[in-house]
């Protein structure tokens, strides 16, 4: 959770942004006073009109995120009635299950509410084995908005939280949100849509330098808290929490939009009632892993944004505020941005083959207006954007989009049949059709191939603007860039092999099998979980050809199963070869239900918490303190099974995550404290290695039911043959992900 009002240079930020707007202002100025080719009036109000596009969003944008607000949550308050709303019209049982575990294990009293607009036997029964409400109603009208306003039919709590049918809440979600309603106007408090899934189609991950960027988090990020300082942050349909009496003033979930987030929001503020967001992930769900559901949902989203600018205008509705007003405008225009974008990748290609200009004329006096209009511009909107923006990656993804927003726009004139809402698909084994990256592909082939027939051209002394070829090429290029960077990135993602996202997260389990008449049982550390698998990490074999006894030791917990070994990699490391081996496991349901609860409520916070989600901007690293960079030596993951033995009592378990020359990094099943004297035998297939150390720092991750503590441990006299040893295995372990 980012305060920003801490970090230095934000009053020089605002400065920036003030003088990016008093230039762009200057150059739009003199762009519709001096510029214009009066032999092309259409081409240049188009490109004039783009531009101006662009501005106002960067206005909106800067106004929006001027000041973000950073909350503490208060504490709860007591005895207070809280229903669980889970809408669902065809997602899978198995995310459905996820979901509904999670808001069992909800610490706040409450009741969970399951909406099936599928009516599907096997939902029903799966809420009565969790003992969940399952309400299923016999005509779908209104889509997801509908639904819910059925299950408020059914409930009579004060306060409702409402999530999706893959978002999986953290036990405290109640806890953290519920203590904001104190304040009897508040409406809804609303935490980020937090993902998990980090090889999603909106997600880019540098596995090396730990740090993702994904497409909506400069939304969640900065956008909301940014809005949250004019009362304007908005309902997003998940992981809210919402008052039951805000609602009931507005009729309910808003129905005229299948955008019901937004329309909703905009009522609730409208008649009075406040808003708080709370920027902490309390709930984790799945992003769109592939580009269909992702063009699926933008496409959605834009169209309930037309259907809401054309029906509720915020410019227009009685009783916002004008911060909340420009806010909210600023959520509803974005899907021009289609329209804007066809217009700067079209604009190159036609200058390249016929020579007609959108200005009279493309000279040095007009770069010397462009070039400091548009640096300025760039360098405010990455300050403004506080390390969440990445120009590249939005501008790529403004190329993957741009045909989705204009299909949503044109989705407006069709019949509402063929206009329905349609979920988000998620969690599936599905492939892509390739003619979503077609728009993509035409760009860049238009683009390469108008600025060849203008070198030819050239060439043949046809034509004698090589200013004008030169600047348009060098546009066309940038184009072609951003179009083959999507086209590529989303060619690995036309199809959705894996069906469920593998965890990072290392627990240490025994395996045993039967060898010749006798039992054999070792010791492996486990990675890349999920409920149906894992991967054994051993120094060693293990067998393929049986099944394994699994006893998966989680903190404070031990699950039983079974497995088999459907792949599996091997190393060398000196006169010892590791193995990888991806296990499909089986179990009873209870078992693999614990599983599930402690990768979506322990699992995956710590796992998200070790990426940096934010760069440092340039401001900040001129003015902010530099990072503190320790000396130390090089460490390599190793993912290798230890026995802690303390001076606390019995001998535990625990995992190596990484290992250096001078110390380890130990995450254990029981507590540990800083100076704590460890003898750690680090397990090598049938035999141990003695690894002597001393606690120098503890990161505990705090559960009620998962708790973990996880220690810096600095070698104390331990045999450098030995550390050796480790460090080779751990270099063979690096090679097999």
């Amino acid at each position: 959770m980012e305060d920003f009002n801490d970090v230095r240079g934000e009053g020089l930020r605002r400065v920036v942004a003030i003088i990016a707007m008093i230039v762009t202002l200057q150059y739009l100025y003199w762009r519709v006073t001096a510029t214009f080719n009066q032999s092309a009036l259409f081409f240049s109000w188009a490109l004039f009109i783009a531009e101006c596009f662009g501005t106002l969003t960067t206005f909106l944008f800067f106004f929006a995120v001027w000041r973000p607000l950073s909350r503490v949550a208060p504490p709860p308050l007591a005895g207070r009635t809280v229903d669980v709303l889970i809408p669902t019209k065809n997602e899978p049982v198995s995310i459905l299950r996820k979901t509904l575990l999670a808001c069992n294990d909800l610490k706040y009293p409450h009741r969970t509410l399951l909406l099936d607009d599928g009516n599907r036997p096997e939902v029903k029964a799966l809420c009565e084995e969790l003992r969940c409400v399952y309400l299923a109603r016999e005509r779908h009208e209104h889509a997801k908005a509908g639904n819910v306003n059925f299950g408020l039919e059914h409930s009579t709590a004060e306060f409702i939280a409402i999530f999706d049918a893959d978002h999986a809440p953290l036990p405290h979600f109640i806890d953290r949100l519920i203590g904001y309603f104190k304040d009897e106007k508040l409406g809804f408090a609303q935490a980020p849509q937090e993902f998990y899934n980090i090889d999603s189609f909106q997600h880019r991950a540098d596995h090396e330098k730990m740090y993702v960027w994904t497409e909506q988090g400069l939304f969640y990020n900065l956008i909301q808290p940014g809005r949250d300082r004019w009362n304007a942050a908005y309902f997003v349909g998940s992981c809210a929490l919402m008052r039951r009496a805000a609602l009931d003033d507005v009729g309910g979930f808003a129905t005229s939009s299948i955008t019901e987030d937004m329309l909703t929001s905009i009522r609730i503020h409208a008649k009075g009632w406040s808003s708080v967001y709370h920027n902490e992930g309390l709930a984790y769900g799945l992003a769109a892993e592939s580009i269909n559901p992702f063009h699926i949902q933008r496409k959605r989203w834009g169209l309930g944004g037309w259907q809401v600018f054309f029906k509720a205008n915020p410019l227009f509705v009685r009783g916002l505020s004008v911060p909340q007003r420009l806010c909210y405008l600023g959520s509803l225009i974005y899907p021009i941005e289609g329209f804007q974008k066809l217009i700067f990748y079209v604009t190159p290609p036609i200058v390249l083959f016929t020579g007609i200009l959108p200005m009279n004329a493309l000279d040095v006096t007009y770069l010397l207006h462009f070039v400091p209009y548009y640096a300025i511009s760039l360098f405010a909107f990455n300050e403004m954007g506080r390390g969440y923006a990445g120009y590249l990656m939005l501008e790529q993804f403004s190329m993957g989009k741009f045909v989705t927003y204009l299909e949503s726009f044109f989705s407006l004139f069709l019949p509402r049949r063929l206009r329905q809402f349609t979920v988000t698909p998620k969690g599936e084994n599905a492939s892509t059709p390739y003619h979503l990256i077609l728009p993509q592909t035409l760009v860049c082939v238009a683009s390469v191939v108008a600025i060849l027939w203008a070198v030819f051209q050239l060439v043949l002394g046809l034509r004698g603007d090589e200013f004008i070829v030169a600047v348009n090429s060098l546009w066309a290029l940038f184009n072609s860039g951003l179009a083959i960077a999507i086209v590529l990135y989303a060619r690995t993602k036309l199809h959705q092999r894996r069906i469920d996202f593998r965890i990072v997260d290392a627990v240490p389990v025994f395996f045993s099998y039967d060898e010749g008449g006798a039992a054999v049982r070792r010791l492996a550390a486990a990675d890349d979980a999920t409920e149906n698998g894992l991967s054994l990490i051993t120094v060693g074999a293990v067998p393929a050809d049986r099944d394994l006894r699994l006893e998966i030791m989680l903190p404070r917990k031990t699950l039983a199963g079974t497995g088999r070994v459907v792949h599996g990699k091997t190393a060398a490391a000196g006169a010892d070869t590791v193995t990888r081996a991806g296990v499909a496991v089986t179990g009873t349901s209870g078992e693999l239900d614990v599983m599930s609860r402690y990768l979506h409520e322990s699992a995956v916070s710590k796992f998200l918490a070790e990426y940096s989600t934010r760069y440092r901007t340039y401001i900040e690293s001129r003015l902010g303190p530099s990072p503190q960079r320790r000396g130390r030596a090089k460490r390599v993951r190793a993912f290798m099974p230890a026995v802690v033995h303390g001076d606390r009592g019995a001998p535990s378990y625990g995992v190596i995550r990484n290992v250096s020359a001078s110390g380890i990094l130990l995450a254990a099943r029981e507590d540990l404290a800083e100076g704590d004297r460890l003898n750690i035998e680090a397990v090598i297939g049938n035999e141990s290695v003695s690894l002597p150390g001393i606690v120098v720092r503890v990161v505990r991750h705090a559960s009620v039911d998962f708790p973990e503590c996880v220690a810096g441990v600095q070698f104390a006299k331990a045999d450098i043959n030995a550390v050796n040893r480790i460090l080779a295995i751990a270099d063979a372990i690096a090679t097999l992900w």
